[in-house]
């Protein structure tokens, strides 16, 4: 499928509790932003609340409570951490990450967007809540269209491919590109128990995202 304008964010899906103990998404470190990084900040926000507005409205409590009933438990650890990686995890999902990679707080905040990156690429995630699992060739969340960008990019989807991540009880795979030859996969991976869905994209060399994809963990 082709996004000329920006994915919406699927139908009944709302963001997962936020908190400070083990049952929510861990507070992102703060950072020191250079001036650029300021302002596509600011420009994403701003363009995010407008499409994110009309999804935070939908769903009932329903959906509210039965993502609050089961977010309890600690946060997961990676697969594997192989050396020269450390750990990234939300408290619902966890992968391993180049050592030398950092958060990158352009894109990154939060509501479920975390974004990971360094000189030989970067990993990022969206992750919210839903009651049923995903469907092959379901739209990626909004963030898709600006991750790694300083305003959104149209972008390409290619066809699903169900694939396996540990903890999950579906997960599809996708080949993301743009124009000017961009390519990253994508991971689309659900929670049964916690609802939590996880949208990540990776964009590095091929070792590297293998890397990423087996540590994988839900």
């Amino acid at each position: 499928m082709v996004s000329s304008e920006p994915a919406c964010q699927h139908d009944g899906v709302q963001p997962l509790p936020s908190g400070t103990d083990s049952t929510a998404l861990e507070r992102r470190r703060s950072g020191e932003l250079t001036p650029v990084e300021r302002t596509v900040r600011r420009r994403n926000r701003r363009w995010m609340s407008l499409v994110l507005a009309p999804s935070l409205l939908l769903g009932g409590a329903a959906l509210v409570a039965a993502l609050l009933a089961n977010t309890g438990g600690s946060s997961v650890h990676p697969r594997d951490v192989p050396s020269g990686y450390r750990s990234v995890s939300d408290t619902y999902f966890a992968y391993a990450v180049p050592s030398s990679w950092v958060q990158n707080n352009a894109y990154t905040d939060d509501v479920g967007d975390l974004d990971t990156s360094g000189s030989t690429g970067w990993v990022a995630e969206h992750v919210a809540g839903r009651t049923t699992p995903p469907a092959a060739g379901e739209p990626p969340p909004a963030s898709f269209a600006t991750f790694g960008e300083p305003r959104p990019i149209a972008y390409h989807l290619g066809p699903a491919t169900a694939t396996q991540v540990k903890g999950a009880a579906v997960a599809y795979r996708y080949n993301l590109t743009r124009p000017g030859g961009f390519e990253a996969t994508a991971i689309d991976a659900w929670q049964s128990g916690s609802g939590a869905e996880l949208w990540l994209l990776v964009r590095a060399d091929p070792a590297t995202t293998a890397a990423v994809l087996t540590s994988l963990n839900a």
